[in-house]
């Protein structure tokens, strides 16, 4: 079982912090973790999110807050380091969760070319810049079919990109369960044979549910692509959270 999808977040980037989400893994009975940050907790990816700040006044908000307590790729490496160092009972991976701007591209390969991190998981949180799942009022007056159609085109090219491993949450878009006038399952179908033949994984992302929904689902398992599975935990005591369900519903034939 492994919960490659664990953020550290909500305390310092030390031994000690990282330790308690190992401690937790170990009590669930993981086989791997990978821990991570999101994007914008470092000072190095900030750039990426220049468009979405000046969009509104709302994101220039929001932005501005996370941009205030970014710290450097650099520390984070250093305790990744030491922690890989040491010997534990499951396998510690290391990783970042990282908000995919296609107009930025070549600055996520410049800051992680190195190949330092074990998992980069690429997510769409915004489209063309706007972020459509943190507030359901802002979709609003919205083409559901323009906004469904331009998320999907962000996910192809996330997948063909070559920068991820993984792609994280990849039907978040439906997470205000506002849905376009088409049905979905060419679309699905484009983005799961274009992760198998980029070597990505599909993530199926228990923090509200069993990963993606089952429409989208079956669709991928027909198509044979690989999945990985996180628990999108942001506190130590959601480590693991239903990994072993989602486990073995890939598992089923």
């Amino acid at each position: 079982m492994k919960d490659l999808h664990i953020h550290i977040e909500r305390g310092p980037c030390t031994e000690e912090w990282l330790e308690k989400f190992i401690d937790k893994a170990c009590q669930m009975g993981l086989e791997e973790i990978c821990l991570l940050e999101h994007s914008i907790r470092f000072k190095e990816f900030l750039p990426c999110f220049k468009e979405a700040k000046e969009y509104n006044l709302y994101q220039k908000k929001w932005v501005t807050e996370k941009s205030k307590i970014a710290y450097s790729i650099d520390d984070f490496k250093r305790t990744a380091e030491k922690i890989r160092a040491k010997k534990y009972p499951l396998k510690v991976s290391f990783g970042i969760e990282i908000c995919y701007f296609e107009q930025h591209q070549d600055l996520i390969y410049e800051l992680t070319k190195d190949g330092f991190f074990d998992y980069l998981l690429g997510s769409v949180h915004w489209v063309d810049n706007w972020t459509f799942n943190q507030r359901k009022y802002q979709w609003l007056g919205r083409d559901y079919d323009n906004i469904y159609t331009r998320y999907f085109e962000l996910e192809n090219s996330l997948v063909k990109s070559g920068l991820f491993n993984i792609i994280a949450h990849p039907d978040l878009i439906t997470c205000h369960n506002l849905y376009p006038s088409y049905n979905l399952d060419e679309t699905y179908k484009t983005l799961c044979e274009n992760a198998k033949n980029s070597g990505v994984m599909i993530e199926m992302n228990t923090s509200k549910g069993l990963g993606v929904n089952s429409q989208f689902f079956e669709i991928a398992k027909n198509t044979g692509v690989e999945f990985s599975t996180g628990s999108d935990a942001h506190r130590v005591e959601d480590v693991g959270r239903r990994i072993k369900e989602v486990t073995d519903l890939i598992s089923r034939k």
